[in-house]
């Protein structure tokens, strides 16, 4: 797999071989507002860098639906619509993890040791500062770099994209959206995108 084929979408992990070496991006992804995008930008610099693959996993459905339904957020961009966001940036591939219950009680060493490691071959992993994968959010930033260490793959944390006092993030597109502020949705977006600006109140 690299830049000169087509770009690829799994509906679960690849096959154990598929993906020889990438660098990978992970998160929920919903909106894709600046934020996303700086995750993905960091990740094709890496994979330049390093001469690898970019591959972005993200969840579907988002993670609350399955663990706390009563305060699943309302989604912003269906999964179709984040898988085509993330392929116009350009990224090599995307894998979807169905997010069951199974999923969610695994432990982070697991997450990284037979999906991003075992199924997607790792190098790189490129995730924002407040990022936490496995049971409870045990795999924060500091957990996923000994990690790294250990399995032969860089973390790169990304800064949160803030914009004046304003933090890009799915909450406060949210948030700005429920207010019916579109100037606030479009700043924190970073693009129009009427998919997402008709949800304002």
């Amino acid at each position: 797999m690299n830049r000169s084929r087509q770009q690829r979408v799994w509906r679960t992990w690849p096959l154990i071989g598929e993906i020889d070496g990438s660098v990978v991006t992970a998160g929920v992804f919903d909106g894709f507002h600046r934020g996303h995008v700086a995750l993905v930008e960091e990740a094709l610099a890496s994979g330049r860098r390093l001469d690898l693959p970019t591959v972005l996993v993200t969840f579907e459905p988002h993670p609350l639906v399955v663990l706390a339904p009563e305060r699943a957020p309302v989604q912003l961009l269906s999964v179709t619509d984040r898988i085509d966001q993330a392929l116009s940036l350009g990224v090599d591939g995307v894998v979807v993890l169905p997010f069951t219950r199974t999923l969610a009680a695994q432990t982070a060493t697991a997450f990284v040791e037979r999906g991003l490691v075992g199924r997607l071959g790792a190098r790189s992993l490129v995730v924002g500062d407040n990022f936490r994968c496995g049971y409870g959010g045990e795999g924060d930033l500091l957990f996923l770099e000994r990690l790294g260490a250990r399995l032969g793959f860089e973390v790169r944390g990304v800064d949160l994209v803030r914009r004046g006092e304003r933090t890009c993030s799915s909450t406060e597109l949210r948030r700005a959206l429920a207010a019916g502020d579109r100037a606030t949705a479009l700043d924190v977006l970073g693009r129009s995108d009427d998919r997402i600006l008709a949800l304002a109140g």
